[in-house]
């Protein structure tokens, strides 16, 4: 069967969900990474690599489930539409933000490593990068590069390109807004090209799940010598597609990269992203009227309603990846005292807002991150309980007051969750003002970004526990919501514990800390993760080829795989 009768094939039964395994273990090491520690630590695929390096390892594992398929017919034009982020939008991937980056980002150019595209989200998929191996104490990773790879302007793509994207562009801040992962982490003056396609990396601490990193969405890997300025006049990239015109807020046009590294693909000429859309009624009656062909990311209530009515085609993720959080901080502020942050998390109720806000689809989370990780702490788990919640309220003085809340329209249901939040916290004594703003700017920092008391987030799914907690949980993380870590008293040591957590290569050790860090992060967190959603996205029923997964919309942005029948 296929989506397009919105009933979907069942998952494979040898990819295991997390939280529905007896166990409750994480995958053991060697499933995560190939060989014995005492050997050096290969990047684990799980055999996936092993064979794809093999075969030539020519194209990318697609995401399930599909639209329908069939023989390819080649040529047209494939049309894609999503919410606008306005004169915000540009092709830099280290200054992407919303869906209209990502989706022209994703198509412009190659990323060393994808996120694995059946229900979990590891072991990865070999990018420009075949494989990653690190030393003993993974201080240092080794990566061997794919051959044959052209740039769009025809030079060729070398280990001296990778080089310069992490001396020159990763861990610049200006540059990448994701710089931190990699700042205090990356020896950036000694990461060295070994001959043409090999890349060794040195390490400041150790990084037992570093390759991880790499799928990151703002880790798009530019020639050497691009710039931002380069870059906004003709990007150059390796990917399925090449540039031909771009207007912020309105339009992208792209042609077919004749040699792209996938071999025979992409099958469509021309692709082109529409994000002058600035609401959803707007992008479903384009898609209805055949304006587009693709609509990323609709609003939950549409995606349900076209299921029924099967009008268009929908695609859903087999797996809830994406997790939904209403951030506090932890060291200033309103929220400092833990018993408000705890209040917060117990007057939630879960599914209402799973219900409400993403029109059921998706399951409730329990304030971690990381659901679909290795050594995901699925034991921890947590009910409404508002009599408790008014206590604790009370307790810390905090009982009556009123929170402005920001928010924005840059993620399916973001406004609705926070409303629907807003609601329930009137049942434990608390006003919450629901501030609007604009989706361009929510997550900038002329908007507050990351250092606003009170934020809301939509987080990009990773392969590790480490992404997630570099992300956002350790001492100039790139995006610090909640700025834990800077607590006091015990900030340094919550931090000292995450970072030993990351470096840990032996699985049951490992296990053992990243529990008791996930352990402190449910007890005083400032995250309430109330939910997990599966990327769902839009086609027309003409539409072939295209695949979800739980690593972002149509399989991390595969448009190259989409054909016209």
């Amino acid at each position: 069967m296929t989506a397009s009768d919105g009933k979907f094939p069942d998952p494979d039964p040898d990819l295991v969900l997390p939280a529905d395994r007896d166990d409750q273990r994480p995958f053991s090491r060697r499933q995560l990474l190939l060989g014995p520690v005492g050997a050096g630590l290969a990047l684990g695929l799980g055999g996936l690599l092993s064979s794809a390096r093999a075969a030539g390892a020519s194209t990318l594992q697609h995401g399930v489930p599909k639209l329908p398929g069939g023989v390819p017919k080649r040529g047209g034009t494939l049309t894609a539409g999503c919410i606008t982020s306005g004169s915000e939008e540009n092709l830099f991937p280290g200054t992407a933000a919303a869906n209209p980056d990502m989706a022209r980002c994703y198509n412009l150019y190659s990323y060393l490593f994808y996120p694995n595209s059946g229900r979990n989200l590891y072991p990865l998929t070999p990018g420009l990068a075949l494989s990653a191996e690190s030393n003993k104490d993974a201080t240092a990773w080794t990566l061997a590069l794919r051959p044959d790879v052209i740039w769009h302007d025809g030079k060729p793509f070398t280990a001296t390109d990778v080089v310069y994207n992490f001396q020159q562009l990763w861990g610049n801040s200006a540059s990448n807004w994701s710089s931190a992962f990699f700042v205090g982490l990356v020896d950036f003056k000694n990461v060295k090209a070994l001959d043409k396609l090999t890349v060794q990396i040195p390490l400041l601490a150790p990084s037992a799940e570093f390759p991880s990193i790499l799928g990151f969405f703002n880790f798009g890997v530019l020639q050497e010598g691009a710039t931002p300025q380069s870059i906004a006049k003709n990007p150059v990239g390796t990917g399925p597609f090449k540039y031909q015109s771009f207007t912020p807020g309105q339009e992208s046009v792209f042609v077919k990269n004749e040699n792209y590294w996938e071999s025979g693909k992409p099958y469509v000429d021309r692709l082109v992203i529409n994000t002058s859309f600035t609401d959803n009624t707007a992008l479903l009656d384009a898609l209805r009227s055949g304006a587009i062909d693709l609509y990323i990311a609709p609003a939950p209530s549409q995606a349900r309603e076209m299921l029924a009515g099967k009008q268009v085609q929908v695609l859903e993720a087999p797996s809830a990846t994406q997790p939904y959080m209403i951030g506090m901080r932890v060291d200033k502020g309103p929220f400092v005292d833990n018993r408000v942050r705890e209040a917060f998390k117990l007057l939630v109720n879960r599914q209402q807002i799973v219900d409400g806000a993403l029109a059921g689809f998706g399951s409730v989370g329990n304030d971690l991150m990381g659901a679909y990780d290795p050594y995901y702490a699925s034991d921890l788990k947590r009910e409404q309980d508002l009599d408790k919640a008014k206590s604790l309220f009370k307790a810390a003085g905090f009982e009556g007051s009123t929170i402005n809340w920001p928010t924005a329209n840059a993620f399916p249901g973001m406004v609705e969750s926070l409303t629907i939040f807003a609601e329930q916290a009137k049942a434990a004594g608390v006003k919450i003002n629901v501030d609007i703003g604009a989706a361009g700017t929510y997550f900038t920092d002329a908007d507050g970004a990351y250092t606003r008391y009170a934020s809301q987030n939509v987080w990009q799914p990773s392969s590790s526990l480490t992404v997630n907690y570099r992300s956002a949980l350790v001492i100039g993380c790139p995006y610090p919501d909640t700025q834990w870590g800077q607590q006091k008293p015990g900030g340094a040591q919550a931090n000292d514990l995450i970072l030993k957590a990351m470096g840990e290569t032996d699985p049951s050790t490992a296990e053992s800390l990243w529990h008791e860090v996930q352990l402190q992060q449910f007890n005083e967190g400032g995250y309430v993760i109330w939910g997990y959603y599966p990327y769902i996205d839009m086609a027309a029923n003409n539409i072939r080829g295209l695949a979800e997964s739980g690593g972002l919309n149509f399989n991390m942005f595969r448009f190259c795989d989409g054909w016209i029948a």
